[in-house]
């Protein structure tokens, strides 16, 4: 471990260890005689801290515990602790499990399936099964594919798998990171936690408790266990300014986090980095993962200085490859550099990643961009933040997003509507020719659905959803939750509360 003298300490340590170096530092600190209160550790987005709490309530140390039980109500972190249940026992599962895990990732059966589902609090695998034999031949094979799922994570658990293998195939194999990485994909800020970020946290509490039938009960446990004024304050870093500690952690130096994956400002994000650093008086640590450390790391000290360097390859590692199409042939193209020399997304280039990785550039999204690697003859999709080094004809470049295009797609994968909205005389919006024709008996659905929705809430139904908002839908009638979001009127909260509905319906009309 090498500090500068500025009483800078830069760790860079596995994933998995990270909350582990905290306690580490913040006993050492303890033990030379600091109090709780001349100590914070600080962190881009809330959920990061999830296991910085849980580490240091399992090490006895008192902190404010910003964090609560109900963090874990949060629909990633819900949907996979849901899975884990399901597949602990499958013979007691718990209707609420089930529509939570039913569509996500999006299978567009749930509107087939919630009225067949047995009416009591809980039911077996045995009987979903029967459920599946009652559905037509499309609902029977996407509920088919889930109950698969279930059966699969249920052998993986009886063969000994850990929880952070368990959270593995949820994430990856399942698709569950897919899906929270589509509703991210509708967010245009990064404040608060992204569900992918939540989903990090998760993976890295897994090494603080191993075994998959425990942990969503030790998890609640230790959520619950109240915080104190004069303990450690964990914090994001947002919520510190103009306050300062003698000693500071700067927790999850991360790619996808420092600069946050969501935001489009890089230099608003270093400014963000430079905060948390200057809220120490004395000593300032900062822990990265050695596979993913921020660029901004690289910028504090020169190669080689850091606790644990290395070589730090940008493959998101064994437990989070991305999520992408990787089984689709895309024709290269030939590498872009801007005046600076920095290489310019686009799908179709051929990098080679940190560590000899080949691969090309296959889709463009919000923060990074989705590679298709080779690996040992398997398909692997990897996800590069924007700021990574990656090598073009043997010269190390940095990546860098593309200019967004007028009227066009952006890096985010979301297309913005470039029609005017025009009403008529009835009401009726009326569309630009580039926008598809409405499907009249889809939009009628979709007013019924919406006179359900606000009749249940008990609100009026243009705060559900406007016409105008219904008819592009039941114009584009889009199949998955990235198109919903690029619809007019689907912001993230409408996404997340009403699009397997929504997908469920247009679903039904493009079948039949």
């Amino acid at each position: 471990m090498t500090t500068d003298d500025t009483g800078l300490t830069v760790h860079r340590v596995p994933s998995g260890t990270m909350a582990h170096r905290v306690v580490a530092i913040v006993s050492e600190a303890l033990s030379a005689g600091a109090q709780p209160a001349d100590i914070a550790v600080l962190t881009r987005v809330a959920s990061a801290l999830l296991p910085v709490q849980t580490a240091l309530t399992e090490a006895g140390v008192t902190h404010t515990a910003p964090l609560d039980p109900n963090v874990l109500q949060r629909t990633g972190v819900r949907t996979a602790l849901a899975y884990l249940r399901l597949a602990l026992d499958t013979d007691r599962l718990r209707r609420d499990d089930v529509l939570d895990t039913l569509n996500r990732p999006a299978r567009k059966v749930k509107s087939a399936v919630t009225p067949l589902l047995p009416r009591g609090a809980k039911s077996s695998l045995g009987a979903l099964e029967q459920v599946r034999d009652q559905l037509d031949s499309t609902h029977r094979e996407r509920f088919a594919d889930y109950l698969g799922d279930i059966r699969h994570l249920e052998a993986a658990i009886t063969e000994g798998a850990d929880t952070a293998k368990c959270l593995w195939l949820i994430r990856n194999r399942i698709g569950l990171g897919e899906a929270m990485d589509a509703l991210d994909s509708s967010r245009t800020r990064p404040e608060g936690s992204s569900h992918g970020d939540d989903l990090d946290a998760l993976e890295q509490l897994a090494a603080l408790q191993s075994d998959p039938a425990d942990f969503g009960a030790w998890l609640t446990e230790r959520l619950r266990v109240p915080g104190e004024s004069t303990g450690v304050t964990l914090s994001t870093v947002h919520r510190v300014k103009g306050m300062e500690w003698s000693q500071v952690v700067v927790f999850a130096a991360n790619q996808g986090l420092f600069p946050h994956r969501l935001a489009d400002d890089h230099e608003e994000e270093r400014r963000v980095f430079h905060v948390a650093l200057t809220r120490c008086r004395d000593a300032v640590h900062v822990i990265a993962d050695e596979a993913r450390p921020s660029p901004f790391v690289a910028e504090l000290t020169s190669a080689g200085s850091e606790a644990g360097a290395g070589t730090h390859p940008e493959l998101d590692g064994p437990g989070r490859p991305a999520a992408a199409t990787t089984d689709v042939e895309v024709p290269p193209v030939a590498a872009h550099l801007d005046p600076d020399g920095q290489l310019v997304a686009a799908v179709g280039v051929d990098v080679v990643l940190t560590g000899g990785f080949a691969g090309r550039i296959v889709s463009l999204e919000r923060g990074h961009v989705v590679t298709r690697v080779v690996d040992d003859g398997e398909v692997v999709a990897v996800r590069l933040p924007h700021g990574s080094r990656v090598t073009i004809d043997g010269i190390s470049r940095v990546l860098v997003p593309p200019a967004p295009a007028r009227g066009g797609e952006g890096p985010a994968g979301r297309s913005p509507s470039n029609r005017r909205e025009v009403p008529t005389a009835g009401g009726r919006l009326a569309l630009a020719e580039e926008e598809p024709d409405i499907d009249d008996a889809l939009f009628q659905d979709l007013r019924d659905w919406r006179a359900k929705i606000a009749f249940d809430n008990g609100v009026p139904a243009y705060l559900v959803f406007h016409d105008r908002h219904l008819q592009v839908i039941a114009g584009r009638k889009p199949t998955t939750l990235r198109a919903l979001a690029g619809c007019p009127g689907v912001g993230p909260a409408k996404l997340e509360r009403y699009g397997d509905d929504l997908l469920d319906l247009v679903a039904a009309h493009v079948e039949a």
